[in-house]
């Protein structure tokens, strides 16, 4: 009877566990979470607005389209207002992103997901073309950053 008890508690705490782990997560995210007491003024977060257009170079020219980011931008400004209230270990800001929603930007920036059913087909022969040969003279080591062969990180965008 013991062992009943005690897997109905770590069932219940694993359920607790789980529920709250879903409400912080920003993927499930959407405007339920936006009803905090203290936000910015309509003023405020236009000239905020404004200025981080400014900032990323945006500009846009579909009618209807600057206020469609707009109101994303707020909703973003929100949620990043609403994480940095509640004093986490990590605070979060505005960036080039701020204009887009959560699906826009998985498929815009995570690409395509990959089929774990998918295999990588091998070769049948093994290629002996980076072996090392016979009387070759290797370092020990490479600093490949002094050979050229590393270049600073680039941003691939949505390549």
């Amino acid at each position: 009877m013991g062992s009943t008890t005690t897997m109905a508690i770590v069932f219940l705490l694993a359920v607790f566990a789980v529920s709250s782990a879903l409400d912080m997560s920003i993927i499930s995210y959407d405007n339920t979470h936006a009803d905090k007491a203290t936000w910015r003024s309509d003023e405020e977060v236009m000239s905020l607005y404004e200025q981080w257009l400014v900032k990323h170079g945006k500009a846009y020219n579909a009618l209807g389209e600057k206020d469609k980011r707009f109101d994303i931008f707020k909703d973003n400004l929100r949620f990043i207002d609403d994480h940095n209230a509640d004093n986490r270990t990590y605070k979060l800001g505005l960036n080039r992103f701020a204009d887009l929603t959560n699906e826009e930007y998985r498929a815009r920036y995570l690409g395509t997901r990959i089929d774990p059913n998918r295999r990588i087909v091998k070769t049948k022969t093994q290629s002996n073309r980076y072996a090392p040969r016979v009387g070759d003279n290797l370092p020990e080591s490479v600093d490949w950053r002094n050979e050229g062969a590393v270049l600073p990180v680039k941003d691939q965008g949505n390549c």
